[in-house]
């Protein structure tokens, strides 16, 4: 009777150990300049020359995002640690280019980068 009870346990615990393997996320590296999303949408601003007002704009609250070198696009970004802003690990690094190592989360349609770990590269 213990056989047939602990079967179907064994099963379901090999065939969760098989697909570990395929639920594990893959971290990617992105490059780019980190701006104010709002005034980079409205007015293409970037540069040393907007750093300021990045800040300033992230301190009220507008999200700062990076502009990938390669293909630029603008893609937004948040914290890995639960219920704080991506604002706070970016804003030293506003005009700036850094590499972000993280991962993509998609839901509904929209895409958001999850930050691991940031590594400034320039002021520009």
């Amino acid at each position: 009777m213990k056989r047939t009870y602990y079967l179907p346990i064994a099963l379901v615990v090999i065939a969760i150990a098989f697909t570990m393997p395929l639920m594990a996320v893959q971290q990617v590296t992105l490059r780019g300049e980190v701006v104010d999303s709002v005034c980079f949408i409205k007015n293409g601003a970037t540069g040393a020359g907007h750093r300021e007002c990045a800040q300033t704009c992230a301190d009220g609250g507008i999200p700062l995002a990076l502009l990938v070198e390669e293909s630029q696009e603008l893609v937004r970004l948040a914290s890995s640690q639960m219920m704080k802003g991506a604002n706070e690990e970016l804003r030293a690094h506003a005009s700036h280019t850094v590499e972000i190592t993280g991962e993509w989360a998609e839901r509904g349609g929209a895409k958001i980068f999850i930050i691991d770990a940031v590594k400034h590269i320039s002021a520009n």
